[in-house]
């Protein structure tokens, strides 16, 4: 059976979860039990399952009267999966930047972001123009853009159905300049976006051309 998909177990799931992030010291898996009012062995099934999906991790084994008992404790993943307002942080953010600078030094500011981002991908990247934007596309999935290579009528574009910075980008489309700053700086040729979705489009398209 798979218990995330059990009721009964999934609210178990999520109940660790909540208990190791309230817990200022790791709990085992018999404090998390009784804590629940379940066996030692479905507290057991639990946490093997959430340290497996990377969501909690072993602490320092905790002393008592007996032999020591393993510690769990929250994983940066697992943290990640409690509601987090970035979007309405980033907004304030974005609203404030953009009271004290004009046009010009936003997008120069969004331009910085762009570039470092684009100095956190892994070195190593093709020489190859074409095969460089392939795998440009498959970095970006891992910032967490939903983007793939595809064959435009010039050579590979990228296209993403989804953005890191959507909501950003409906309220600001200057935004959009901190995903050409990163797609200039990574692949070393100039981009034209050719379709955005903060223009109501469905995708966002970047094409590439060599720098003159």
């Amino acid at each position: 059976m798979d218990l995330a998909s059990h009721p009964e177990a999934a609210r178990s799931r999520d109940r660790i979860l909540d208990l190791l992030l309230t817990s200022e010291e790791p709990m085992p898996v018999q404090g998390l039990g009784a804590a629940l009012g379940i066996s030692r062995n479905a507290a057991h099934q639990q946490v093997t399952a959430l340290e497996r999906e990377g969501l909690i991790e072993r602490a320092s084994a905790i002393r008592t009267k007996g032999r020591p008992s393993q510690g769990f404790r929250l994983s940066a993943a697992g943290k990640a999966t409690f509601p987090r307002q970035y979007v309405l942080l980033a907004k304030q953010l974005l609203e404030e930047l953009s009271r004290h600078l004009g046009p010009d030094e936003l997008k120069r500011a969004m331009t910085r972001i762009g570039l470092t981002l684009a100095n956190s991908l892994p070195a190593g990247l093709p020489d190859d123009a074409d095969q460089r934007i392939v795998a440009i596309a498959e970095l970006m999935r891992g910032l967490g853009y939903e983007s793939r290579a595809i064959e435009g009528p010039e050579g590979p574009q990228i296209e993403a159905h989804n953005c890191v910075f959507h909501d950003l980008a409906m309220a600001d489309p200057g935004i959009c300049e901190v995903d050409l700053a990163l797609l200039r700086a990574a692949s070393g040729q100039q981009v034209e976006h050719r379709r955005c979705m903060a223009r109501g489009e469905r995708s966002c398209r970047f094409a590439f051309t060599p720098k003159r």
